[in-house]
């Protein structure tokens, strides 16, 4: 009767599913939200990745860049600067008093002239009328002096008792009139010649073929003995001195007394105009005859010749202009040219051998922004310095290694590291496998909580 009245609604109208459930039911569902949990848990432990252990594969290999060094000649050039300047630079100077009556204008800053050209001519009238005196005093001087070279004659024949006296003698003969006509006569002539020097200097002539640095004076102007005229430099030789350093002058052969022209160092000058860069041969001709104190630096002198020449690959250098130069300097046989970038500021470089990394350090024989050159076994020679020597061959690590130690692997840019590709590849079948577990994992999960709710629902109908 109880359980009939059960499945039957109440008489007050209370719905069914207000009453309270069975104990049963409420076993069951909790004994299938443990399984369901436990089935979870066990799942996620199942399709955890696996660790891998470091004493399973050796230590990974950095790539690095490499270069492959081999023996080679060396030609050392070394960096200076300096200044173009003329071989001859002079002030162009008045001689004598005068007004400036024509200027050329060849005399205009900037043109050219040739040794002899008339640059300024001085008002000459006075200088004329100075020769014409002269002239004038000379004639009076050698009718003097011929007069008395006559009388002298004359008292010669007439001698007839010779005094006794020296003196009395050469008065007699008239020696010491002839002697002071003579000297008036040679007086006479050099003013002529002084006069017509003055004359000939009212014209102002180009002492060497060169350039008009800057005019001073023009037409109508009264100059005066030693005025300047213009600035002046000639225009065969250019001279441009250079610094170089103490350290430098070991690896360079500078000219002396003997030294012929053939054997002259060669500069190279370089200057930007514009958006180009033109350059200049020279060669080294001498050197200066003590250290700059200011510098500490020894200046040697370039010459360029026939600077003034435009080229089709070139144009004309200018007085002033700045120049870079690079100087010949000794050649090296049979050494190393390793990359600056692959020398460290104390001079260690880094060698890729049996693809271990190893670090030494050198003993440069030259350096500079490009290149470290150092000694190869045949260079260093019996008798050279102790240091680290190259062989040919060595692979020399390009990459900058200060943060790797001594004996860490290497491997050159775009070599394949065989143990590496392994543990690569059993590193992605491993997660394949464990994908492939967690999808199985999941879909097992998923079946049993569709049964578990299954079972549910039939137990609470069946309630």
């Amino acid at each position: 009767m109880s359980g009939s009245n059960a499945s039957q609604p109440n008489v007050s109208g209370t719905p069914v599913f207000g009453r309270p459930a069975p104990w049963i039911a409420h076993i069951i569902v909790t004994v299938v939200l443990l399984v369901i949990a436990i089935g979870i848990v066990i799942s996620l432990f199942a399709s955890k990745p696996e660790a891998n252990r470091w004493g399973d594969r050796p230590a990974p290999s950095v790539v690095v860049e490499t270069a492959t060094m081999s023996a080679q000649p060396y030609s050392v050039w070394v960096d200076s600067y300096g200044t173009a300047e003329a071989l001859t630079r002079t002030s162009l100077v008045a001689e004598v008093n005068g007004r400036v009556v024509e200027v050329s204008p060849n005399i205009r800053p900037g043109k050219t002239f040739k040794q002899g050209d008339v640059l300024v001519k001085l008002d000459d009238r006075n200088f004329k009328v100075e020769v014409d005196v002269a002239a004038s005093a000379l004639a009076d001087a050698e009718l003097k002096y011929l007069q008395e070279v006559a009388q002298a004659e004359l008292a010669a024949k007439e001698w007839n008792e010779p005094p006794e006296g020296e003196a009395a003698q050469q008065l007699a003969l008239r020696k010491p009139q002839v002697a002071a006509a003579e000297a008036s006569f040679r007086a006479a002539e050099a003013r002529l010649a002084k006069a017509k020097l003055d004359l000939e200097r009212t014209q102002i002539k180009a002492p060497f073929d060169g350039k008009v640095l800057t005019q001073a004076i023009d037409i109508g102007q009264v100059v005066s003995p030693s005025q300047a005229i213009a600035d002046i430099y000639s225009v065969d030789v250019v001279e441009v001195r250079l610094p170089v350093k103490s350290y430098d002058l070991q690896h360079l052969t500078l000219p002396d007394e003997n030294t012929t022209t053939a054997d002259l160092p060669v500069v190279l000058l370089e200057s930007d105009i514009g958006s180009r860069t033109y350059q200049w041969e020279g060669e080294i001709v001498r050197t200066e005859g003590a250290f700059d104190p200011a510098t500490r630096m020894l200046y040697i002198v370039a010459q360029v010749k026939e600077p003034f020449v435009n080229t089709t690959d070139r144009p004309a250098m200018r007085i002033g202009q700045f120049v870079r130069a690079k100087v010949q300097g000794n050649s090296y046989q049979d050494v190393m040219v390793i990359p600056r970038r692959a020398v460290s500021q104390d001079f260690t470089i880094s060698i890729a051998r049996d693809g271990i990394l190893n670090k030494r350090q050198v003993q440069p024989i030259w350096t500079d922004k490009d290149s470290v050159v150092i000694a190869t076994a045949t260079t260093l020679g019996a008798d050279g310095y102790e240091a680290f020597v190259m062989n040919p061959g060595d692979e020399v690590i390009l990459t900058p290694t200060a943060n790797l130690p001594n004996g860490t692997r290497v491997k050159p840019l775009g070599a394949r590291d065989d143990s590496e590709q392994r543990d690569n590849n059993r590193g992605r079948i491993a997660s394949e496998k464990g994908g492939e577990k967690k999808t199985k994992d999941k879909q097992t999960a998923g079946k049993s909580s569709d049964s578990t709710a299954a079972q549910t629902a039939m137990s609470s109908n069946n309630g």
